[in-house]
């Protein structure tokens, strides 16, 4: 099994807004962020909170299979 990965990297000019990457780095500066979603939805906001990022579900056995 080959588990060499090849990446495809994108100039800098090249990325747009919707571009997961260039979104994200946009959107994780709180001012900037704040000032693209005023424009976006036409109102005044106070403050950004960010949630709280996706973690990975572990399953946490106590027991071996078997009849309870």
């Amino acid at each position: 099994m080959d588990t060499e990965r090849t990446y495809n990297f994108k100039p800098v000019e090249d990325l747009v807004f919707i571009d997961d990457f260039m979104f994200g780095a946009v959107m994780r500066e709180p001012e900037i962020c704040k000032g693209v979603l005023e424009r976006l939805l036409h109102t005044r906001i106070d403050h950004i909170e960010y949630p709280e990022l996706q973690k990975p579900i572990s399953p946490f056995y106590t027991r071996k299979g078997g009849p309870a």
